[in-house]
């Protein structure tokens, strides 16, 4: 299928507050990548681009962020997921501060809904280019929105402590936060020109995504950049530590300045420390200081610019008074067990499987699970998420009970043909929100089409009213406490009411919600050691 292609000495254009930029367009969707929104000096904040003459050419993406362990053949064997995300690597550099821009038209005056994407990868790693699932096309041109995706300084870069070593250190713990906020700053300046509302801002976001959305609602400075949350697989559900992690990271600042020799009086000096140095100072002091039980994990931190996590502190006004959508997928752990072949084993094995885990309460689970999924394989109860699930609905509920408008929850609960049979896991949900199933190899199945379709729709939907109903799936009740709503994406979508409620209880009876936690980020293989599980 040939494509039109168009861009040369006429355009397109787009004028933005710091100048002329030049994308390009594809049949009927103009595309800007690698637009700078800000620049900074390392552990400093951001500071607008200064206006240029001419124009600047916005044609390819912008370097990323460096992380701080590169892509490799480790336990986890990563790379044999790429059939299922399409991943891809790009150059990494610290001037990493860009946006992208997808429309259907430019300064045309149209007040389309502004959907801005905020990548996955914990606080740690990823980048708006690092997946196929993210490429926002088909999402832009059938449902007539703008898309803005981005890049932020992640890890070390967006969140280490200097505070204590000057002023302009100040906020350096919540840095990749304050980068998001210039963004959100560039969008409420600039998205007019590129046919969007302003005034109708939608952040969306999966994983790290969904936790940064999160803890966006929770800062006061942001509070007029945006107006809807979607957060998929997303809600950083506080451990029962959080509010230790203020003094540890500063443990962790401190150890790594005494790894590079730097002291109180040189602590500058790590403005021009080589990225790879620094790197390798904090995974050796990591590893020394998790081993004494310090937090060394890459995150926000309380402080007069952030309030700290909802459920702990309390919501904001912006968080009350916000629309949420948010959920999961059915198995979001599944890709960490690393055995994609189990689901040919006779019913037997996989009630032996199931028994691992349950021990003699098994045919108990088994019958709450068929309750709730009654046509899912047993299997899936094994490989069942709770850590996500409990803290998505553990969110909702201290959220509708303050009051706000409608919130809504859902999951992903479909099974794919790869592998002879895979439930939904850690991403899923890209390629059906981003409606891009036939780039990505093991959604390329009849039964995603049409869950594309109806989930890229309902987030258009949310984006545009706050409403994510439309005419192509059936009516998506609103989650309050006394009615859990959750919209059951499968074959056979449909609105369910408090249908999973026992089965979680049930679990977190047998199974402490920080046990499931810990468990989930240990496992690296399919059979987890039996101390790993906490039998019943």
């Amino acid at each position: 299928m040939s494509h039109q292609f168009w861009c040369d000495h006429t355009g397109p254009f787009a004028e933005t507050k710091s100048g002329t930029v030049r994308g390009y367009k594809l049949d009927d969707l103009y595309v800007f990548h690698g637009i700078k929104y800000a620049t900074a000096k390392r552990f400093e904040m951001p500071v607008p681009i200064p206006h240029w003459d001419g124009f600047v050419d916005a044609i390819t993406y912008g370097p990323v962020c460096p992380t701080m362990q590169k892509p490799s053949v480790g336990p986890m064997k990563m790379h044999v997921l790429d059939p299922c995300f399409g991943y891809r690597f790009w150059p990494e550099d610290e001037d990493c501060l860009y946006v992208n821009v997808w429309t259907k038209g430019l300064h045309d005056g149209k007040k389309r809904p502004v959907m801005v994407w905020i990548h996955g990868g914990g606080y740690g790693t990823g980048s708006s280019v690092e997946q196929h699932s993210y490429e926002p096309g088909h999402l832009v041109s059938e449902n007539d929105v703008v898309v803005v995706s981005l890049n932020h300084r992640l890890n070390i870069l967006g969140f280490f402590d200097m505070s204590d070593y000057g002023e302009k250190y100040k906020h350096s713990n919540n840095m990749g936060l304050v980068d998001l906020v210039e963004a959100l700053k560039w969008v409420q300046d600039n998205i007019e020109e590129f046919g969007g509302d302003p005034g109708n801002v939608t952040l969306f976001g999966q994983s790290g995504g969904g936790y940064k959305i999160q803890a966006l609602l929770q800062m006061p400075v942001a509070k007029d950049l945006f107006h809807k949350a979607i957060m998929q697989s997303g809600i950083d559900y506080p451990y029962p530590d959080e509010e230790k992690k203020t003094g540890d990271v500063k443990k962790v600042t401190n150890a790594v300045l005494e790894e590079l020799g730097l002291t109180a009086e040189t602590a500058d000096e790590i403005q021009n420390v080589p990225f790879d140095d620094l790197r390798k100072a904090y995974l050796k002091v990591s590893r020394e200081l998790s081993a004494q039980g310090v937090n060394t994990g890459f995150g926000p931190v309380k402080d007069d610019y952030y309030l700290g996590n909802a459920c702990v502190y309390g919501f904001s006004e912006k968080a009350v008074n916000t629309p949420v959508l948010c959920g999961t997928c059915q198995a979001e752990h599944y890709h960490l067990l690393g055995d994609f072949s189990d689901y040919h084993m006779p019913y037997e094995e996989k009630y032996e499987r199931v028994k691992e885990k349950f021990g003699d309460r098994t045919d108990e689970m088994i019958e709450i699970f068929k309750k709730a999924y009654p046509d899912d394989d047993i299997l899936n109860l094994f490989h069942m998420d709770w850590f996500w699930r409990k803290g998505t609905t553990a969110y909702l509920e201290k959220k509708t009970a303050v009051g706000g408008p409608k919130c809504y929850n859902y999951i992903i609960a479909y099974t794919y043909r790869v592998f002879g049979g895979s439930p939904t896991f850690h991403g899923s949900c890209l390629p059906l929100v981003f409606n891009n199933t036939s780039e990505i190899l093991v959604f390329n199945e009849p039964a995603t089409v049409k869950l594309g379709m109806q989930m890229s729709r309902a987030w258009a939907s949310f984006a545009r009213t706050g409403d994510p109903n439309h005419e192509f799936m059936p009516e998506w009740k609103n989650f309050t406490n006394e009615q859990r709503a959750t919209m059951v994406f499968s074959e056979n979508t449909e609105c369910r009411v408090n249908h999973d409620k026992e089965l979680i209880d049930k679990h977190l009876e047998y199974l402490p919600y920080k046990d499931t936690f810990e468990m989930i980020m240990g496992a690296r293989r399919r059979h987890i050691e039996a101390d790993q599980i906490v039998k019943v």
